[in-house]
């Protein structure tokens, strides 16, 4: 069968939009579904990606949230003595005979207690009702009240909290001195920025050496004092590893 010009210039186009076909469907159209594919992929990497520097992120925010706790306990924690001069006694010995150095006191004995588990209690004044009746029906209006609630705020919330435990030591330490010496002395241990505590006081001779008779209270004499000291300790906490 002969075909005219015209009739072959159609087949031609035909086999070419045919061919053109073919090709999409067989080249293009799964190249553009690897394209479509490849894209997706990259999206959902680049997802992926977020989310780990978003991580990496949390854990810079969380190291450096730890390392600041840390060296805000450590500030919290270096007031209380160390546990090296409570657990040796020699040490607590020079600690002692440091202030009695300076105030010019001279220690006499120093009776040191065990190490052991103690609780630190809270220091506060505590205002009590002498007539909780009678205040009652003097307070009609409730202002005496609340001026008692407003003065003993501090003591209520303090009496409220929990006591924790440490460790802790009582020492008794024998000095002898002038009044105005021994006054120092304890002055310095009260003053000095470590968790010492003065417990007790106990003084032979107040009156120093004054005359029976004398008008004045206290003589310059030596006189022996004792003291009940507390010295409270706790385990210094290891350094977190944040680096790694």
């Amino acid at each position: 069968m002969k075909l005219n010009y015209r009739e072959k210039v159609i087949l031609g186009i035909f086999l070419a939009v045919v061919i053109c076909i073919a090709g999409f469907v067989l080249l293009v159209k799964p190249k553009n579904q690897a394209i479509k594919d490849d894209k997706a992929l990259r999206e959902s990497k680049q997802t992926e990606r977020e989310e780990v520097e978003n991580k990496i992120a949390e854990i810079k925010k969380l190291q450096d949230q730890i390392d600041t706790t840390y060296t805000e306990t450590t500030k919290l924690t270096d007031d209380f003595v160390d546990y090296d001069e409570i657990y040796r006694t020699e040490k607590f010995d020079m600690f002692m005979q440091h202030f009695a150095e300076e105030s010019e006191v001279k220690i006499t004995a120093l009776n040191v207690g065990s190490l052991g588990e103690a609780s630190m209690d809270y220091y506060y004044f505590e205002k009590e009702i002498a007539n909780n009746d009678l205040f009652t029906s003097a307070d009609l209006n409730g202002d005496r009240q609340d001026e008692f609630d407003k003065n003993n705020a501090e003591g209520a919330s303090l009496s409220e909290r929990t006591v924790e435990d440490i460790m802790g030591a009582d020492y008794a330490v024998s000095v002898t001195g002038k009044k105005e010496n021994i006054w120092k002395f304890m002055q310095a241990l009260a003053e000095q920025d470590e968790t010492i505590i003065i417990k007790n006081v106990g003084i032979a001779d107040y009156t120093f050496g004054a005359e029976p008779d004398s008008k004045e209270l206290q003589g310059d004499e030596e006189s022996n004092v004792t003291f009940t000291i507390s010295a409270y300790s706790i385990y210094e906490m290891a350094k977190p590893n944040t680096a790694e």
